[in-house]
């Protein structure tokens, strides 16, 4: 005898193009396709990882709850799915039912932080050209206004630039500088 097919689609996590390293108080993922990192919080986490397609959402914060050892309201995991949506991390968005829609902006920040480790942190991460590729400051002050391309400017050599400034425009000079 067969068993029944589950009929059911529930939010399924994203696995392709992703290299995931879990950390005892977080997870992170690096999207290889999008070259952006997150950081997801405990309780994101969990829900993620509970997101197999199959399961409701109710199932998911339960299961969540399990994994954290507090409890993780269906609303929490609302939360999540929808951060988890936007970081592209799940295979399609997840709309909250018009029941659970939050009324305002604010609204939904005070159930965050009602909640907490709901945070989906995210960076986008620079190329390999964009990360090694700096200008030495005589080129930068050589360039006119115009042409500031906003690159880093270069720490060593034997005119460096101060840490931390990029080659830009800097108030009504002719030329660029390496500034903040």
């Amino acid at each position: 005898m067969s068993r029944p097919v589950k009929n059911r689609t529930g939010p399924r996590q994203r696995r392709d193009g992703l290299v995931v390293q879990e950390l005892p108080e977080e997870t992170l993922v690096y999207d290889l396709e999008r070259h952006k990192a997150h950081c997801l919080e405990v309780v994101a986490a969990a829900v993620w990882e509970a997101c197999d397609g199959e399961r409701t959402v109710g199932e998911i914060a339960a299961r969540a709850t399990k994994r954290i050892g507090r409890r993780v309201p269906d609303d929490a995991a609302w939360l999540a799915l929808r951060r988890l949506g936007r970081a592209r991390l799940l295979e399609a968005p997840v709309a909250a039912p018009v029941a659970g829609r939050f009324t305002s902006r604010r609204d939904w920040l005070k159930k965050a932080a009602l909640f907490g480790g709901l945070s989906v942190l995210s960076i986008t991460a620079p190329t390999a050209a964009q990360a090694a590729t700096c200008v030495a400051q005589t080129a930068c002050q050589a360039l006119q206004n115009r042409f500031c391309t906003g690159a880093p400017c270069c720490t060593t050599g034997p005119n460096p630039a101060p840490p931390g400034t990029s080659c830009k425009k800097v108030g009504n000079q002719n030329n660029c500088s390496c500034a903040p």
